[in-house]
């Protein structure tokens, strides 16, 4: 497919090849910071998520220590003295409720571990976001740097053709000079 606008001779004759390579680098350049900027954002949601789960893991384990005292306490306490039976089933309803309390601080746990790694992992995707955009760049400016010195090599040929072609010239003007000197 040809597009009109890139095949034209007015528009490859209005700007330089240099100036394209240039736009182009500029345009690498800054997907490869756009990378490494979302690269940076995403290290610091990742380290939240970290600190995030290892907050509700301490969270559980504080409260279960909590649980245990309290349900060892709530039932030291039935067995030193003659209860009713609404005061152990009183007793039994805490400590179910003790129970729900800590699977919400479980659900937590696994929330925000699941929470760690969807971040983890997504850290992960975007260095490799980071890394094509960093080849891409360095691939893109070897491939500027051969075009740029093969366009010096040719310069440098086209000067030495025209320099020869000169010194050819006053070659054939000194001999055409002595040649019509001697006929003189």
């Amino acid at each position: 497919m040809k597009i009109p606008w890139r095949s034209s001779k007015r528009w490859s004759q209005r700007k330089p090849a240099m100036s394209f390579f240039k736009e182009l680098l500029s345009i690498k350049t800054f997907r490869e910071n756009k990378a490494e900027l979302n690269v940076g954002k995403q290290r610091v949601l990742q380290v939240q998520a970290v600190a995030a789960h290892e907050a509700s893991q301490r969270a559980l384990l504080k409260f279960q220590d909590y649980a245990y005292q309290q349900e060892h306490s709530l039932y030291a306490d039935l067995c030193t003295r003659i209860v009713k039976l609404s005061a152990i089933e009183e007793v039994q309803l805490t400590v179910v409720f003790l129970r729900d309390q800590e699977q919400a601080h479980q659900k937590e746990v696994t929330h925000a571990e699941r929470e760690k790694q969807a971040q983890t992992q997504r850290l992960a995707d975007l260095r490799v976001v980071h890394k094509d955009a960093t080849k891409a760049k360095e691939k893109f400016v070897e491939l500027a740097q051969v075009y740029a010195d093969e366009k010096s090599k040719e310069f440098e040929r086209k000067e030495d053709a025209e320099l020869e072609e000169v010194a050819e010239l006053r070659r054939d003007r000194t001999e055409w000079d002595e040649s019509h000197e001697e006929v003189a």
